[in-house]
């Protein structure tokens, strides 16, 4: 009996130990019964370095480079500190219980809990847990948010006029299938006008004289004089074997508020633009075009003008290419220049004349010069990052960059963050919540001196009839910082 006793235990620890530690050495995380059979689990080997404490313990994600104090016990000289298993920091010995390590900013990039424990390993890895939390939602909370039950397709901004256009869907209950203007101040509704069924994409010429529509049951493109909005010019698309063509996406020219790019559609087909990209004079093509999908590039179903009028942006964000395309502008027409891959772009591109560089909604930065990524917006480390495509718009006379997206600790749905970051530095300024909202928000863009304003609707883009229009403004969109 005795012998059991004493045969039990040593065969128990035997398992225990192979099943831990395999080919070398492995991570203590559990409570098994000790060698000692005192059941505090195993013991580190005679002098064995071994961590028993952190400072800090936590820290915020997105943070610069910052100092880790690391007490315990056995530390030499040799001894170096390991983030989680795979990477040796820069350390400093101070003592036989206290290591100092540099950590880099690109370590705390993102929340998570990560894994500390010194190196050279012993038989077993007793570590201690760092926490990497995410970045609070703080920011002045200077502000107002109103939703006007108006199912839109598409709004943009007359910075002239001071208001913002329309394009009402057709199950709207009031002002279906117009282009009706809003006052986001008083929160009134102005001008409005018939375009028939499913208005689509609006663009606005520079100096606010011109209104495009797309009018998708026409398949044509309507221009409307402002602030009026009287009727001035209808642009027919044409069509072809799958059907008539619609405006998929308008850009005006911004010296020239007679002409607009136009990328065309065919309804019902994927991806979007399949028609080519055309420059229209009043209602005159160019002869010079951009082939569409198939005998051309990948589709490119967004447009942006370069500020000087003389070249075209485009991305492709239907398809897994996610291609970035310039195009040169001439009064032939228009032209592909060059092509590039930047990886996911998100639903639109934004350009800032004060920067000079493009803006993606996924939070890339792009140069135009040469169709390279310069950076990105570190929105991830907020609440965790967002859980779908956010949508974003620059504004650089403040140099800020405004994000709207659903966060992945947000809660429910219909609770979304308002994240603002240096444009220039790509550096988090504060962030505010926005909550029960309806609908996916597709388009965003920035009105007043205070104010930003945004769409929801069942899908992103044209074609989705919109579930509201939310009008944000206050002082956060000026001062974010808390």
């Amino acid at each position: 009996m005795e012998m059991r006793r004493a045969f039990l235990p040593i065969v128990f620890v035997f398992l225990s130990f192979s099943a831990l530690t395999g080919c070398s050495g492995s991570k203590f995380t559990g409570s098994l019964p000790g060698r000692d059979g005192d059941g505090t689990g195993p013991k580190p080997s005679q002098g064995q370095a071994q961590v028993t404490s952190l400072s800090p313990s936590t820290i915020v994600a997105g943070g610069a480079t910052f100092t880790l104090t690391v007490n315990g016990l056995n530390f030499a000289p040799t001894t170096t500190v390991l983030w989680n298993d795979t990477t040796s920091l820069t350390t400093t010995y101070v003592s036989s219980t206290v290591l100092k390590a540099q950590v880099p900013a690109s370590l705390i990039a993102k929340p998570e809990t990560v894994d500390i424990a010194p190196s050279p390993l012993g038989t077993f890895n007793f570590v201690t847990n760092f926490t990497i939390t995410t970045q609070p939602l703080t920011g002045n909370n200077s502000f107002s948010v109103s939703m006007f039950p108006v199912q839109a397709n598409d709004m943009v901004w007359d910075e002239v006029n001071q208001q913002l256009y329309l394009s009402v869907a057709s199950g709207n209950g009031t002002n279906a299938n117009t282009i009706t203007a809003l006052n986001p101040q008083n929160r009134a509704l102005g001008s409005s006008i018939s375009i028939g069924s499913e208005p689509g994409r609006l663009a606005i010429s520079q100096d606010s004289t011109y209104l495009y529509a797309g009018s998708n049951s026409a398949n044509s493109v309507r221009r409307y004089t402002l602030p009026a909005l009287q009727s001035d010019l209808d642009i027919p698309l044409g069509s072809e074997s799958r059907g008539p063509y619609y405006a998929s996406e308008l850009a005006v020219d911004p010296h020239n508020s007679h002409a607009v790019a136009v990328a065309r559609g065919v309804r019902g087909f994927s991806p979007r633009e399949l028609g080519g990209i055309l420059i229209y004079d009043d209602a005159t093509a160019r002869s010079q075009s951009v082939p569409g999908t198939g005998p051309g590039p990948g589709p490119i179903d967004t447009l942006l003008w370069n500020p000087d009028g003389k070249s075209l942006y485009g991305l492709d964000t239907e398809t897994s290419a996610n291609g970035f395309y310039t195009m040169s502008v001439s009064s032939a027409g228009v032209h592909l220049e060059t092509q590039s891959t930047i990886g996911s772009s998100g639903n639109a591109l934004h350009s800032d004349s004060t920067t000079g560089y493009l803006y993606s909604d996924s939070g890339k930065v792009i140069n135009p010069a040469t169709g390279a990524v310069i950076g990105s917006f570190p929105f991830n480390t907020i609440q965790g990052g967002f859980s779908s495509n956010p949508i974003m718009i620059p504004d650089g006379r403040l140099n800020i960059a405004y994000f709207l997206g659903q966060t992945v600790e947000g809660g429910s749905a219909g609770n979304y963050a308002l994240e603002a970051f240096d444009l220039t530095h790509f550096t988090f300024l504060g962030a505010v919540p926005i909550t029960n909202v309806t609908g996916i928000p597709f388009r965003m863009v920035r009105w007043g001196s205070k104010g930003l304003a945004f769409l929801t609707g069942a899908n992103f883009g044209v074609g989705g009839a919109g579930d509201g229009v939310y009008v944000v403004s206050g002082d956060f969109v000026t001062s974010p910082a808390p």
